[in-house]
């Protein structure tokens, strides 16, 4: 499921919705102008490719390979991004343990399943 947040052109959300991934191809196929996944995709594709770029240029600059960062899309104008210090960071962190941005937590859950995964698929092989 995927929740879908419909704005005006000024970037005002007005009604927020919820389609069924499975449905959504079915739902556009063939209508002109209609939503096109590979839009999303080429979009999400080009902003991370700039991350990796900027990330790599402020490398051992401003940054070290701790800094937390964030980035944040504004309707009409872009993505800005920029390190987290002081309160902001605190905010982020929360106290919490963290592997790169994530919680640790989340990256130990993540582990252990991607690890059950493997050794699942050995038993099969």
């Amino acid at each position: 499921e995927i929740v879908v947040g419909f704005r005006t052109p000024a970037g005002v959300v007005t009604t927020v919705q919820s389609f069924k991934t499975m449905q959504l191809p079915r739902m556009v196929r063939g209508k002109p102008g209609a939503w096109d996944p590979m839009v999303c995709m080429h979009w999400g594709a080009g902003l991370l490719r700039e991350l990796k770029v900027l990330i790599d240029n402020a490398r051992g600059d401003i940054v070290s390979d701790t800094s937390v960062w964030r980035a944040r899309f504004v309707p009409g104008k872009g993505v800005s991004v920029a390190v987290l210090e002081g309160r902001e960071l605190e905010e982020v962190v929360n106290g919490e343990e963290r592997v790169g941005f994530l919680p640790r937590w989340y990256w130990d859950t993540w582990r252990e399943a991607s690890q059950g995964r493997r050794t699942h698929l050995a038993s099969v092989i």
